[in-house]
């Protein structure tokens, strides 16, 4: 119980922390406002008028688009990658190592903290209105919002595990700019972020189902929109877990590799 109290400490802090950078927090969500508007208009242009496209309907690839923003501000609230890569380059990684707390943890729980209070001040209010005032697909029951907010939870948590990860080769290679942006492209790509994945090529298709990516965005909408359905959510459900689990062991293989790395270096 006392270190579940020190790692919501962490989670206060960040939260505090996020209100006193207030603006931060309103220029990321004209960002995130911005962004849905040109995808919006996008699709509307790309459906010209039409009611349907393989077998998705405008409303409810339109609903895909703003809740897929909706998630994309939740995910990049909380990142903890630039923070890992800047204390590995100053050497100051070595200050966490020496506090009695498990390093990637006190980066989740501070996460939790930061998405908190961008989605109390802003992400909620903001979507509920849009929600209210344009023509959406909504999930008619709520078993479907449960599943719906526990599927993008396990995305959260499996976005988190693949981006922490990848933060964690700067203690291997120290200069990952090249690598980073072709790891976010692949992400956004694969992960269904803007275009929705029985939309790719066939081969395209199997490979995006095949990786973890899909269970952060692409999964949890479709479930939202109702493309999932009935047992198809428990499958759904059971894939995003399985992800969950290898990626947290991978990041637990590469932080015990990454932590032994820094010992070894520092004597």
């Amino acid at each position: 119980m006392g270190q579940l109290n020190m790692y919501w400490t962490f989670t206060k802090k960040a939260f505090l922390r996020s209100a006193v950078y207030r603006f931060e927090v309103w220029s990321r969500t004209g960002s995130n406002l911005i962004f849905l508007v040109m995808w919006g208009s996008i699709w509307t242009a790309l459906y010209a008028g039409r009611e349907e496209a393989a077998g998705v309907s405008f409303t409810a690839m339109l609903t895909y688009i703003v809740v897929s923003k909706f998630l994309d501000g939740v995910n990049e609230a909380g990142t903890p990658l630039w923070d890992i890569q800047e204390k590995v380059r100053t050497g100051d990684i070595s200050l966490e190592l020496m506090r009695p707390f498990d390093v990637p943890l006190r980066y989740l729980f501070a996460d939790f903290g930061s998405v908190a209070f961008y989605m109390l001040t802003a992400l909620l209010p903001i979507y509920f209105l849009l929600f209210l005032f344009m023509d959406l697909t909504l999930p008619t029951d709520g078993f479907t919002w449960i599943y719906f907010i526990l599927s993008a939870f396990l995305g959260f948590l499996i976005r988190y595990c693949v981006e922490m990860t990848f933060g964690l080769l700067t203690f291997f290679l120290v200069e990952t700019g090249g690598i980073e942006d072709i790891f976010y492209f692949a992400m956004s790509l694969l992960s269904g972020s803007v275009i929705p994945l029985w939309f790719f090529p066939g081969w395209l298709e199997t490979i995006a189902m095949y990786l973890p990516f899909q269970s952060i965005f692409f999964l949890p909408i479709s479930i939202f929109i109702g493309q999932i359905s009935g047992s198809q959510i428990y499958m759904a459900l059971g894939i995003q877990l399985f992800w969950l689990v290898v990626c947290y062991l991978i990041l637990r293989l590469v932080w015990n590799r990454a932590s032994h790395k820094v010992v070894v270096q520092g004597g």
